[in-house]
């Protein structure tokens, strides 16, 4: 008999960084002309020297360094652990070079906001091998109490309580690698111990980071593009007030979709359904960005106030950089 347990999903990297999630490899200077991406941040620069960038080659030394520890935590917990290859999730991260970026007309005509259209990315077509527990067979010669405590050991006692939650009220457990097993050693040795995003020193500058991103999207430049974002959609038949309004909705109607208990996927026929309308929504939302010139006021606004935070904080945000590059020696 089988036991199937989920995982606990662990954010590695700077949490802090919130602002930088849409941000990939680039920076710099705009080139002056009307193309403006997330690649433009003046931050980019700052978070690919603290760690934000990779190359395949290192994400998969991590990964391999992360399942020997993994192994030898098992080995002392008294159980055998084939570490897993997982080399091919980088392969399957290549297949986004073959799409359009993701804030791009040419995106949305294709995938919407991804909502329902995620199966149809590149990377999420397969055509790789299938993956296979390497520990399965170790597994099933074992009985189910021997497989419940061979979970346990590897990501720790799960805890599911009977009681109903009011989901409003409930309060979110605190992540803690150290009630996480093996995987949560592993995870914290290679991604997480030494990260200077944790360093007491830089908690001010961290604290005042993560401060940058609402600062943006109250700002008086913000707000003016909003309006007139809203005021093309109007014209167009939708009544939203800002672009994350439009996404939020069509993410919404894809939660209601009700999942087969057998099968686990959500109904094929009403997600089609959804699609139509989600690659609409997504169009017009593009469409007013790009004509009002609401994504790129935005972004200058963004990008002005990193770039003040910047002028505040060179030495400290130097400092910190150089800290980072010392640690990973």
């Amino acid at each position: 008999m089988k036991t199937t347990w989920t995982t606990a999903a662990i954010a590695a990297g700077a949490v802090a960084l919130t602002l930088l999630a849409g941000c990939s490899s680039g920076g710099g200077t705009p080139t002056g002309d009307a193309t403006l991406t997330y690649e433009d941040s003046p931050l980019n620069a700052y978070w690919e020297k603290l760690g934000g960038s990779q190359d395949e080659t290192d994400m998969d030394a991590q990964m391999a360094r992360s399942e020997e520890i993994v192994a030898a935590c098992m080995q002392d917990e008294g159980f055998e652990y084939t570490p897993q290859d997982n080399s091919g999730m980088t392969a399957v991260m290549e297949g986004e070079e073959d799409m359009p970026a993701w804030d791009s007309l040419e995106f949305a005509e294709q995938y919407g906001y991804g909502a329902t259209t995620s199966s149809e990315m590149p990377m999420n077509q397969g055509g790789g091998e299938e993956w296979v527990d390497p520990n399965a067979d170790y597994l099933e010669t074992m009985s189910e109490s021997e497989q419940q405590a061979f979970y346990e050991a590897l990501y720790g006692k799960q805890t599911m309580s009977e009681e109903p939650t009011d989901e409003e009220t409930a309060e979110v457990q605190e992540y803690d690698w150290t009630t996480a097993g093996c995987q949560g050693k592993a995870q914290h040795e290679v991604y997480e111990a030494g990260q200077v995003y944790d360093d007491p020193e830089f908690k001010d500058l961290m604290s005042e980071m993560n401060e940058l991103y609402e600062d943006s999207r109250t700002d008086e430049r913000t707000l003016e593009a909003y309006a007139t974002w809203a005021e093309c959609m109007a014209e167009a038949g939708y009544d939203f007030a800002k672009p994350e309004e439009a996404q939020q909705s069509i993410y919404d109607l894809t939660n209601e979709i009700p999942y087969d208990e057998e099968t686990g996927e959500q109904d094929p026929a009403a997600l089609a359904e959804l699609r139509d309308q989600e690659i609409e929504t997504a169009v017009a939302d593009r469409t007013c960005q790009d004509s009002t010139g609401a994504g790129r006021a935005v972004l200058e606004a963004q990008f002005e106030i990193e770039q003040e935070f910047i002028d505040a904080h060179k030495d400290e945000l130097d400092a910190m950089v150089a800290k980072a590059a010392q640690s990973s020696e």
